[in-house]
C-alpha cells in the first residue's frame, strides 16, 4: 500500500514539473512598426521582421532572429517613396532656410579651415545663393514629388 502511494506520488510530482514546463514557454513577438514604434504581442506580425522572445515564469527570457520573408514588392516601393520624400522635403527645407541667411544676414562669418572665421565675400554670398537656388527649385518643385 505505501509502495503504491510513492509510486503515485512521484507520478503526480513529474507530471506537475513538466506541466510547469511547458506552461512557462511563452513567446513574446516584437517588432518596429512603419511609424518607427516598437509593437509586442503574443501572435507574430506578418510581412515584417521581428524578434521572438521566449518569457519564462521566473522572469527570464532569451532571444532569437526569426528570419521573415521580406515584405511584397509594393510595400518596398512605398517605403522607397516615403523615405526620398521626407529626403527631398528636409533637403528643400534646408536650401530655403540657407536663401533666407544669405538674402536678409548681413555679412555672413564663417569657418576659414583653421579654427577661425572669416568674412564670407560678396562673391560667395553670390554663388551660394545661385546653388541654394537651384537645390530649392530641384527638391521644392512639384516635379520633385512626381519621382
Amino acid at each position: 500500500m505505501k509502495l503504491s502511494a510513492l509510486i503515485s506520488f512521484i507520478g503526480l510530482f513529474f507530471l506537475a514539473s513538466v506541466s510547469q514546463d511547458l506552461a512557462a514557454a511563452k513567446y513574446m513577438y516584437k517588432w518596429k512598426g512603419a511609424d518607427g514604434q516598437i509593437h509586442y504581442s503574443e501572435r507574430p506580425p506578418q510581412g515584417v521582421e521581428y524578434t521572438r522572445i521566449k518569457v519564462a515564469d521566473d522572469g527570464g527570457k532569451t532571444t532569437s532572429k526569426v528570419p521573415q520573408a521580406p515584405a511584397p514588392k509594393e510595400e518596398k516601393k512605398e517605403e522607397k517613396k516615403s523615405n526620398y520624400a521626407e529626403w527631398r522635403d528636409e533637403n528643400c527645407r534646408i536650401a530655403k532656410e540657407n536663401l533666407d541667411i544669405l538674402h536678409n544676414s548681413g555679412r555672413i562669418s564663417q569657418d576659414d579651415g583653421q579654427g577661425g572665421t572669416r568674412l564670407m565675400t560678396d562673391e560667395e554670398r553670390k554663388e551660394n545663393i545661385k546653388s541654394f537656388t537651384e537645390k530649392r527649385d530641384k527638391y521644392c518643385s512639384s516635379e520633385a514629388e512626381k519621382k
